[in-house]
């Protein structure tokens, strides 16, 4: 077994940094997989990158924990992400973590503890000061036991100033911590709860004693936001019953949170059908190809996605479909739970981290086939992509302005490259490189230029301001 690892940091150095293997993980670390490295006097998540046996130049740090069991990076995604470190200009460290929706999977934070000085001080300190004095209440706190700085500055309103002050005088030292977070903590609104069985010969407060009726009176999955209107303290209780196996608690599944009116299914006209035939060969081929469908407002390009994906589905590989920011409404993702169930997964900059991060797991799974998403969704781990749609591709907003920086729409062509996925860029009003590729040859062309049911264009009139203000 290897004894070193490159691992890929979130900081602004464009390198890896080897650590060593302890002998508990040199046979479980891969390529992909996230580890809890110390860098500096902090605790950082990084990536795995290479194994090797060369040993560096310095003494290594032992890397200090494994986060995943199995890689969350393919080496499809890691290709990308080296690709995009290159093409851009961006740390690759900073390019993985923007392709990683799971931070909230871990919880961070700082841990104090007194120091040795710190200890003497606050025998001296405690015996001095009057008990409204912030500084000797941190010290009182800590003389027990570690505390965190959250717990700290809850239970005491002044704590940071005084934090700030014993850590610069040496009297309290930190540690940065790493934990997996709790999924039970999720808002009562996103959680659904269930009787598992009922326990026998246990002792339970009332809370819990109330709840487990309800809910052997009212079979089935409740809303746990719902229950805490009808059985009091229903939210601790319910999650204290969880933790002990005893109630079923899961996330509110995201399509039940689609709403909006549903458009039915139509058939398509012959400009349509022309238009999915045409993509359907390059589908069905499965080799790299990008169309750029050019249909006026109304002239049915959703429908279009829709059967594309339809049509990617039945040939056993998946969709990727990226939509701007503002265009991902719940209506728009109606439509698609309205098409294809269950196997639509979301990846929206609205959801909460943790919903995010089981979106990314489901589709990680391979349980999602077909994921919506908008500009970061080109980074979702979309198993056997068949095909990717992007949607308004002149937009801006596919422009990321933070580092890295990158374009979601050349990014999504890459990888359908690198896959064999054929491409789908659709706009009533085409980008210019767009525009140029066609004519270069590199695109193919596909024209919708007549709205569905022959409905009229809107009446256009042109003002002369200047005139207006005579």
């Amino acid at each position: 077994m290897y004894r070193y690892r490159d691992v890929s940091l979130p900081v602004p150095l464009d390198r890896p940094f080897t650590y060593s293997l302890p002998e508990t993980l040199r046979h479980r670390v891969k390529p992909g997989c996230r580890l809890i490295v110390p860098f500096g006097v902090r605790k950082m998540t990084g990536v795995a990158l290479r194994c090797h046996d060369e040993a560096p130049s310095m003494t290594a740090r032992d890397a200090l924990r494994l986060i995943d069991a199995e890689p969350v990076l393919d080496p499809e995604l890691l290709s990308l992400a080296r690709w995009i470190a290159v093409y851009y200009c961006a740390p690759l460290g900073e390019v993985l973590r923007s392709m990683l929706p799971l931070a909230s999977e871990v919880r961070s934070g700082k841990v104090y503890s007194l120091t040795d000085a710190g200890l003497d001080a606050a025998r001296q300190l405690l015996l001095d000061s009057g008990p409204e004095d912030p500084v000797a209440a941190v010290l009182r706190m800590l003389e027990k036991r570690p505390l965190s700085a959250a717990y700290l500055t809850k239970k005491l309103p002044l704590a940071d100033k005084a934090i700030r002050s014993l850590e610069r005088k040496g009297f309290i030292a930190a540690e940065h911590s790493h934990a997996k977070r709790d999924p039970l903590r999720s808002p009562s609104d996103r959680l659904r709860v269930e009787l598992e069985h009922e326990p026998v010969d246990v002792k339970l407060p009332k809370a819990e004693r109330e709840l487990i009726a309800f809910l052997t009176l009212h079979p089935g999955s409740h809303n746990l936001k719902d229950l805490e209107t009808q059985v009091r303290n229903a939210g601790g209780a319910a999650r204290s019953l969880g933790r002990r196996r005893v109630l079923k608690l899961t996330r509110e599944p995201l399509g039940a949170m689609a709403t909006g009116p549903v458009r039915a299914r139509h058939t398509l006209n012959a400009a349509q059908q022309e238009a999915f035939a045409t993509i359907l060969g390059a589908i069905k081929s499965k080799q790299f190809q990008t169309f750029l469908l050019h249909g006026i407002t109304g002239s049915g390009k959703t429908e279009v996605y829709l059967s594309t994906i339809e049509a990617t589905l039945a040939g056993g590989r998946s969709a990727l479909l990226l939509v701007p920011e503002i265009a991902l409404t719940p209506a728009m993702a109606g439509q698609f739970f309205a098409r294809f169930g269950d196997r639509v997964a979301i990846l929206h900059s609205a959801f909460t981290d943790s919903e995010r991060s089981e979106q990314w797991r489901r589709i990680r799974s391979g349980s999602a086939g077909v994921v919506v998403g908008t500009r970061s969704g080109v980074f979702a781990p979309v198993r056997n992509l068949g095909l990717i749609v992007v949607d308004e591709e002149h937009d801006q907003s596919y422009k990321q302005e933070e580092t890295p920086r990158y374009n979601g729409r050349d990014v999504a062509i890459v990888r359908a490259q690198a896959a064999g996925a054929c491409v789908v860029l659709g706009s009533a009003t085409p980008s210019l490189e767009s525009r140029y590729n066609v004519q270069r040859g590199k695109y193919t062309l596909i024209e919708l230029p007549g709205r569905i049911e022959n409905r009229p264009l809107p009446r256009v009139e042109i003002i002369d301001m200047r005139e207006e203000f005579l």
